[in-house]
């Protein structure tokens, strides 16, 4: 009989192994024992185990007592060591915020209508009712002189009622339109132009109307310091009372826009938590999917326990790491309230896993004890989460290395949990299944296990039925690896590879705070409509200068004035500095006589006290006076820090931003001073982040790709399957980047954080397959197709509940979310591709040689050539089954029935004489069963006739 050349080592003629094989084996060998014995040792103590397990989880949850949530944005996306970080603190320290602002955007056909400013005045009436059981307007308002700071058009008219409200149309123009205008609250030059938006000028160019306005309310900053941050309760529950006034239905045909220094915190965070109700239906949608996978439906191997105790398991995955991290000190941010839902769907691959090993245990395996089964199914199972589990981890401990305080603490906490929830797999799950196990010997009921079913019960016949399975084993696979199919998939694979990698080369780096904000955000429309109405303001930005020596310096102050204006990113006109003012008052009011060739005091003490003078008696001096910073006003004086004030031009996009804060730092650097002196906005912070995040992403993915091969080698042992195993990751990587371009998405923080988790899903994929290709014995072709037929259906699974806990996010509001659920579906799709479809192709062409292991399971059963003799002699006889009807001969393509012998199989009842076939194929029995583990249990279901010689397996069915 002719035979096809097999992959496998033969016994007698194979070669000697090499190192990295003979430790590949070793390394197998200790696992698979470490497994058995922990699975013999669970199902001996399943109660006890419960027990443990769930104290050590009570016990991990401990560490929660220090559990804090960080919401402080610059403690969260701003990189450790950042300089802008300690420039900021710098500024805080040496010039503290005294007061915060409040913004009223008021709208209307034509907001120079008296009708509109009588409107304005009702509501800035009621903003300046407003109280709290700690404070009122008068008590939080900052005051200029003796009066509460508000700015608005009706400063113009003294916010008087009765002038306001006697006003006429022209009178509203005349004021608008006078020339040299000056604030009667302030006695400062008031500019109309920038508090109207979209101004309407007539024939003459004199202003005629305008659409929007705004109104300025300054509060007091009573901020103090609280467990590391600073909080203002205070000035919040006032400007709670402020918004509630600002955002009250009207009828006057004026719409108001506010915003609020807690806005931000406020609307960012509340759209992701308002989504987590998406998140839960998403939570249940799984549990009732693993449910319906697990278990079979009939009223006894239904395993609704198990699936609830798989969500169970996740659950003190996600507590007990929350208690780890935050003993250790980690920060909870407001994207970790995602975690649960990514480890509820990496912990549920780990159950269909286990379930399948247990599942796929041959009809020889059934007959031993409970425990021995147990035992051997966690055995094979082991190796496989072991690989995907220890993977992930890897892969999160090097995103745990990044310098973003949010993706570190992010991947630290996803780290534990996942290593977490595969002692739990292997420990609580499997304890539980052990019982299931027992209530199902004990035939008793699914949902209430007092309940016993009768011995003549017997489950619907389509209850038995592992549509999926089937699927796989005799559809997908069968067709998938075919000549044209094969050709078919790398044709595929290279035409997405092809368009994602122009998509990768064209993504850009680009983020936007506002992102955060849900659509309906009264915040968001706020910063819209602002961008809309006053389109050329831009970011304020500023020049610190330190302690230096002033007097010595003085030149150095002019030229940092000079080309800071010159700057091509500065909106022209707008640089102020102190400095120019203080060297123009000085050259009108001192004596000629008292200065130098340069037009400044001849000696340091001199030029100090005239900078005190001019900064407290002249009026230009004053509006200086928090520009700089003075250690006395009384001699010896000097200065202990000064800014220059600036506007930026609008800036595009994220590469401008860092490039308009790099030229400033350039500019400053160049001037040369003896000690500190850079440029802050507040902004910087942000684009310091943007900065680095490319750079950080593309660092973290090598390194993290790097460990994962290096943690894959060492637990599948194989370098061939690694490095195919390491190729399906990258192709999916490089496929989610680019369709991340076409999808509309940019790299930045919540997409950085997000790819780093795309490795660990990555891997998942394709170890199963790999792992499982290499435990089997055959040519490439038929343990290709034994891999995907067995273990296709349980990573399929695993794909499918990832994609089901995030589906419901595709309507969120949050930007957050819906990054999440675009990303994590291109991961699935594509990981799901290079899984289930490149990586079995590969296989059955390069694929690594099995494991030793695989090889010598051909020898277990040598009476296997005497029950086909027997069972080809005397026929089969099965008083459980009968078979009718016309038995028909189904073989892969691959297959030559003249390589062939026929053995008959059929289930669960065999001659006393003849030894049960291993229904496991790679455990090497020439008698091998297409039906499936299902059909064996309750001892019906389809005959099926097998032609096959050892690692060969056409199928026969009727």
């Amino acid at each position: 009989m002719a035979a096809k050349p097999s992959d496998s080592p033969k016994q007698g003629n194979a070669r000697k192994p090499n190192c990295m094989k003979r430790c590949s084996n070793i390394f197998v060998s200790a696992l698979e024992g470490f497994f058995y014995r922990l699975g013999k040792l669970v199902a001996g103590y399943p109660w006890l185990t419960i027990l443990l397990t769930l104290l050590l989880g009570g016990s991990l949850s401990a560490g929660m007592v220090k559990f804090y949530q960080e919401s402080r944005s610059e403690k969260l996306w701003v990189p450790y060591g950042s300089q802008a970080l300690e420039h900021q603190n710098w500024v805080s320290e040496k010039f503290p915020a005294k007061f915060r602002f409040e913004f009223l955007l008021i709208e209307a056909d034509n907001v120079l209508e008296p009708s509109v400013l009588q409107a304005m005045l009702a509501l800035d009436t009621s903003i300046k009712n407003v109280s709290t059981d700690a404070t009122n307007w008068t008590s939080i308002c900052y005051q200029l002189g003796p009066n509460c700071w508000s700015s608005s058009l009706l400063e113009l008219w003294s916010f008087d009622e009765t002038t306001i409200n006697g006003l006429s149309q022209q009178d509203v123009l005349d004021k608008v339109n006078q020339n040299n205008l000056m604030s009667p609250v302030t006695f400062r030059p008031y500019d109309v132009e920038a508090v109207l938006g979209e101004i309407q000028r007539d024939s003459g160019g004199q202003i005629s109307g305008a659409k929007a306005t705004t109104m300025l309310y300054g509060v007091k900053d009573q901020s103090v310091e609280r467990q590391g941050q600073r909080v203002d309760d205070i000035r919040r529950e006032w400007e709670k009372g402020f918004l509630e006034v600002a955002q009250k239905e009207r009828s006057d045909g004026v719409t108001v826009t506010p915003y609020a220094t807690r806005s931000f915190g406020d609307e960012g965070g509340g759209a992701i938590q308002s989504d987590l109700t998406l998140l839960s239906a998403g939570y249940f949608l799984i549990i009732a999917y693993v449910a319906m996978v697990l278990g079979k439906f009939n009223c006894i191997e239904q395993k609704i326990y198990v699936s609830l105790m798989g969500v169970l398991c996740v659950g003190l995955s996600i507590i007990g790491s929350m208690g780890i991290c935050s003993a250790a000190g980690a920060a909870y941010g407001p994207v970790h309230s995602i975690l649960p839902f990514l480890i509820l769907g990496i912990g549920v691959d780990d159950m269909f896993v286990v379930v399948s090993a247990w599942n796929n245990l041959s009809p020889a395996d059934r007959k031993r004890s409970r425990r021995e089964q147990a035992a051997l199914a966690l055995k094979h199972a082991g190796v496989s989460i072991t690989v995907t589990s220890m993977t992930d981890v890897v892969a999160f401990g090097v995103g745990a290395s990044t310098i973003l305080p949010a993706l570190q603490s992010f991947c630290i906490y996803a780290a534990v949990s996942i290593f977490l929830v595969f002692v739990y797999s292997c420990t609580l799950f499997f304890a539980v299944m052990c019982l299931d196990f027992q209530r199902w010997e004990g035939r008793r009921n699914a949902c209430c296990c007092c309940y016993v079913h009768k011995p003549d019960y017997r489950p619907t016949e389509c209850s038995q039925k592992d549509r999926l399975q089937l699927f796989f084993q005799k559809i997908y696979a069968p067709g998938l690896l075919t000549i044209p199919g094969k050709i078919v998939t790398l044709v595929v694979v290279s035409a997405i590879l092809g368009v994602s990698i122009w998509g990768m080369v064209n993504l850009r780096q680009n983020f936007d705070s506002t992102w955060f904000l849900p659509d309906d955000s009264y915040l968001k429309l706020y910063l819209q409509k602002t961008e809309t109405y006053f389109p050329d303001d831009g970011f304020e930005v500023d020049i610190y200068v330190g302690a230096i020596d002033y007097y010595g310096e003085r030149a150095k102050l002019h030229t940092l004035y000079q080309r800071f204006e010159a700057d091509s990113y500065v909106t022209d006109g707008t640089v102020t500095s102190w400095f120019e003012d203080y060297t123009t008052w000085v050259n009108s009011t001192k004596n000629s006589t008292l200065l130098g060739a340069d037009g400044h005091a001849t000696d340091s003490t001199t030029f100090h006290q005239w900078i005190a003078q001019f900064l407290t008696t002249d009026a230009t001096g004053r509006s200086h006076s928090g520009d700089v910073q003075l250690n006395s006003t009384t001699s010896p004086v000097s200065i202990t820090a000064s800014r220059l004030r600036g506007t930026y031009k609008t800036l595009k996009d994220s590469s401008e931003e860092i490039e308009a804060m790099d030229s400033l730092i350039a500019v400053t650097d160049s001037v040369g001073f003896s000690g500190e002196a850079f440029p802050y906005a507040r902004q910087f912070n942000g684009w310091e982040t943007n900065k680095v995040i490319k750079t950080e992403l593309y660092r973290n993915l090598g390194i993290a790709m790097a460990a994962v091969f290096v943690i894959t080698l060492l637990l599948l042992a194989d370098i061939l399957g690694s490095l195919w195993v390491l190729l399906c990751v990258v192709l999916t990587l490089v496929d989610v980047g680019g369709m991340m371009h076409h999808w509309g998405l940019t790299i930045d923080t919540v997409t950085t954080n997000i790819m780093i988790l795309a490795i660990g899903l990555a891997v998942d994929y394709a170890a199963h397959i790999c792992h499982t290709f290499l435990t089997i014995n055959g040519t490439r072709q038929e343990r290709a197709h034994v891999a995907l037929g067995n273990m296709g259906p349980a990573v399929f699974n695993g794909g499918f509940s990832t994609f089901l806990a995030f589906v419901l996010l595709a309507t969120s509001n949050s930007y957050v979310f819906i990054t999440f659920f675009k990303v994590f579906f291109l991961v699935v799709v594509f990981g799901c591709l290079h899984g289930l479809v490149f990586l079995p192709v590969i296989l059955s062409w390069l694929g690594p040689a099995p494991y030793d292991t695989a090889a010598g399971r051909d020898e277990e059963q040598p009476e296997d050539a005497g029950y086909i003799e027997k069972v080809q002699t005397n026929g089969f006889e099965n008083p459980s089954l009968e078979m009718n009807g016309d038995v028909s001969t189904v073989m892969p393509e691959f297959v030559k029935p003249a390589d062939f012998s026929p053995r008959v199989t059929s289930q669960p009842a065999y001659p006393a004489d003849i030894p049960p076939p291993d229904y496991d194929a790679p455990r090497g029995s020439p008698i091998r069963s297409g039906l499936g583990s299902t059909n064996s249990v309750h001892g019906h279901g389809e005959a099926a006739i097998q032609w096959g010689s050892r690692g060969k397996i056409p199928e026969v069915s009727n």
